[in-house]
């Protein structure tokens, strides 16, 4: 009888390592206890006589630290970038070469420089698009590259940045070919979008609809000569000398005809984001968009360098989105289809729906 009970103790003894050895391993609460690292890595530790030795040695891991939230915000809107970027990429490589201006034709001939415009002070170009915040991003690159002493851009005067001579234009910079090559391939550089048909019904509504200085600049500009030409019969007698009335139609029958029949551009108020900027030929580091300009901007600011205590002014959600299918329900399905085609590549590069308007 003794001898049996000294076995099963023997046995009991032996029995512990194993035992302790296997809850180990099937413990789930794995985000506390970890084994330590061996000269294995990964693998499994070698076995003896085809049985697994537990190593029993574990250390105890504190619960992870929780991320910053700037850290989190920070990754998901360089994703957001990235993504735009290889839309754009992806869609470029798609285009047709007569809607693209080659690199070596942007050197030689800077008029198409014209709206990117030089913050040499934290190595940034900014291409400027009407009707897409670029008041306040005027003003903001005011700041930037020092050429002014205000800290706050809404005390700049609206009219300040769009004067010529305030902010560094490439097309006019006096910069030899080979840094101006360098300036462009190595600066970070950005542009702000935002739909097509969104900033098209804008910039007729700011520029020939409303009573403004600059609205009466305009229509004397285009609205007779917009008017002569597509309004027909009795109307055509009492088309009003300031060139006040045009229709949205009008308008675009006239924008269409001038890019399909002349190849010119257009003002740059209606011209398109190709035209202007030229992301199949120059590489934009930040594609920022109306939609999201609060957090676009904050993260192109962050991204250059800017003072940490510059920001964007607060947006004001503008209600011009909310207008737009009515405008677009005054043309013709034909005219419609004309002009989404001379605006297809914007569409295509910065994917906008047309469909849905």
């Amino acid at each position: 009888m003794v001898r049996e009970v000294s076995a099963r103790v023997v046995l009991l003894v032996l029995a512990v390592p194993s035992l302790v050895c296997y809850l180990l391993l099937v413990d789930n609460n794995t985000d506390h206890y970890h084994p330590l690292t061996t000269e294995y890595g990964s693998q499994s530790p070698p076995t003896v006589g085809g049985t697994h030795h537990c190593n029993l040695n574990f250390v105890v891991v504190s619960d992870p630290p929780v991320e910053d939230p700037e850290d989190l915000w920070w990754a998901d809107w360089n994703e957001v970038h990235r993504s735009r970027r290889a839309a754009v990429h992806h869609n470029c490589l798609h285009a047709r070469k007569g809607n693209v201006v080659s690199f070596s034709r942007l050197l030689s001939s800077r008029k198409y420089l014209y709206n990117l415009l030089l913050d040499e002070r934290h190595k940034a170009i900014y291409c400027y698009v009407p009707k897409v915040a670029c008041t306040n991003w005027k003003r903001m690159m005011m700041i930037l590259s020092g050429r002014t002493n205000k800290v706050d851009p809404l005390n700049i005067s609206s009219h300040v940045p769009h004067e010529e001579g305030v902010l560094t234009r490439l097309s006019v910079a006096r910069i030899k070919s080979s840094l101006l090559n360098y300036k462009l391939r190595t600066y970070t550089k950005f542009l702000i979008v935002r739909h097509p048909m969104e900033r098209l019904v804008s910039a007729y509504r700011n520029k020939l609809v409303i009573n403004s200085t600059s609205a009466a600049d305009f229509k004397k500009r285009f609205g007779v000569t917009i008017m002569k030409k597509y309004r027909k019969g009795s109307s055509a007698q009492k088309i009003p000398k300031n060139g006040h009335g045009v229709t949205f139609a009008e308008f675009v029958s006239y924008i269409v005809e001038r890019k399909q029949e002349s190849h010119q551009s257009l003002n740059e108020h209606w011209a398109s984001y190709v035209d202007l900027c030229h992301p199949c030929t120059i590489r934009y580091n930040i594609i920022g968009k109306y939609e999201t300009l609060e957090e676009d901007s904050e993260y192109i600011l962050r991204k250059i360098g800017a003072p940490p205590d510059l920001h964007f002014p607060p947006v004001v959600p503008s209600r011009t989105a909310s207008l737009v299918a009515d405008y677009m329900a005054s043309l013709s399905p034909e005219l419609g289809q004309k002009l989404y085609d001379l605006y297809r590549l914007d569409f295509k590069l910065f994917e906008y729906d047309y469909s849905n308007i």
